[in-house]
């Protein structure tokens, strides 16, 4: 109810902002890291797991916080992305054609999908039994990273706005509400 209508009413705009280094253009197109990029769906998915009611409710809050800021700023600040989306990725078309059915290549500013990685870790990772287990999380979070970027989604700015806007609402939100519970 939020990201789409704002995809769409980016996808429609003119003078879109070019917030890319052109070296950048020059990272390379890694369609199997479309595997680490979905893999955001398997993330969420943790905390059902690992979280207690109220850090569930406190983890739900901050994502929506996250949403409606990102949504925000795409509106304020349309970006277009520098990368040309290749028609067809042998052995991966079905997989990028329904990425690129549903991630219009505006709303980039923050990455949204690595703001809501990095809520989902930084919640996630204290509940974790083992300092192994929160190392691998965290290089997932790093592979994350890099996957939105090999997949050629988001630039480097996109990644870094998205790490800062998820820690500050896993500090701003999700530990306040944890606070008051």
């Amino acid at each position: 109810m939020v990201y789409f209508p704002t995809n769409w009413i980016t996808s429609r705009r003119t003078g879109n902002h070019r917030l890319f280094l052109d070296w950048e253009l020059a990272i390379p197109f890694v369609p199997s890291m479309i595997y680490v990029y979905a893999s955001l769906l398997v993330l969420m998915l943790l905390p059902a797991f690992t979280l207690t009611r109220a850090q569930l409710s406190a983890l739900a809050r901050a994502q929506v916080v996250t949403l409606f800021v990102a949504a925000l700023i795409f509106l304020l600040l349309p970006t277009e992305l520098g990368f040309e989306r290749p028609q067809h990725v042998p052995g991966y078309d079905t997989a990028f054609q329904l990425l690129y059915a549903f991630e219009l290549p505006h709303n980039l500013v923050p990455s949204l999908h690595i703001a809501s990685s990095t809520l989902f870790i930084a919640a996630i990772r204290n509940s974790l039994p083992s300092s192994w287990s929160r190392a691998g999380l965290i290089l997932w979070g790093m592979l994350l990273c890099v996957s939105v970027l090999l997949v050629q989604q988001h630039h480097i700015l996109d990644v870094i706005c998205g790490l800062l806007l998820g820690y500050l609402i896993y500090r701003l939100v999700y530990l306040h509400s944890i606070h008051k519970c």
